[in-house]
């Protein structure tokens, strides 16, 4: 399918993950009750649950569907998207005040996890875009993994996947799970940055958006 997609936004949004993998984080063990508090609302407690090995925290604020954090990582699920941009803010936000706490100024990892839905108008089209996908003339393929080489520092995971919409018609269509990712020694003032170079990557219509094009057929 030639320019099939021509913006990120064209496609559905409806989940995202970000994580940091933290270095010296065993300050979690003594520092988790703070956090559960910096979340408390209209003083209440957040719904969470804590132990040793992490602290889970449910809905900590508007927009961020759950909250991970362990003497490893920092994970955040995000739902409801309203956009990249608005992700990246958040995570940046939330994750220094959680690193501040935590007395941590290391990170030797940054992911960003989402997944990108394009809908086909029948399951024919979806049908005729695997094939196309795997050259199978008898079948088709519902799942294919990549590792994408980006040129630039950091690098791609992706799954492409056969998926059907859980609605009154069954709307067909095709998952793309992207993981973008760096590792290496980096400065917690420098998430903001990453991140935005992350998102830049995947709106841009001669890098991702170019290798979802690659994938498509025009299915008439």
């Amino acid at each position: 399918m030639s320019n099939a997609i021509q913006k990120l936004n064209k496609l559905k949004n409806p989940e995202s993950f970000i994580q940091i993998n933290t270095v010296e984080g065993f300050q979690y063990i003594d520092k988790a009750g703070e956090i559960v508090n910096k979340y408390h609302s209209k003083d209440a407690a957040p719904i969470f649950s804590m132990d040793l090995n992490g602290l889970v925290i449910k809905t900590p604020r508007d927009k961020i569907y759950e909250l991970k954090i362990t003497p490893q990582i920092v994970w955040m699920k995000f739902n409801e998207i309203d956009s990249l941009d608005m992700i990246a803010k958040l995570f940046n936000t939330e994750s220094k005040l959680i690193l501040d706490i935590l007395n941590i100024n290391k990170i030797n990892r940054i992911g960003w996890r989402n997944y990108f839905i394009f809908e086909f108008d029948n399951q024919e089209n979806q049908k005729k875009y695997f094939q196309n996908l795997t050259k199978f003339e008898n079948g088709s393929l519902s799942i294919a993994k990549f590792e994408i080489d980006t040129k630039k520092n950091f690098k791609i995971n992706l799954m492409i996947q056969s998926v059907v919409k859980n609605d009154e018609n069954k709307t067909p269509g095709v998952l793309f799970d992207v993981d973008i990712f760096q590792t290496g020694k980096i400065d917690i003032d420098d998430i903001s940055k990453m991140l935005n170079s992350f998102k830049d990557y995947l709106k841009n219509k001669d890098d991702f958006l170019s290798i979802l094009n690659d994938t498509f057929i025009q299915a008439k």
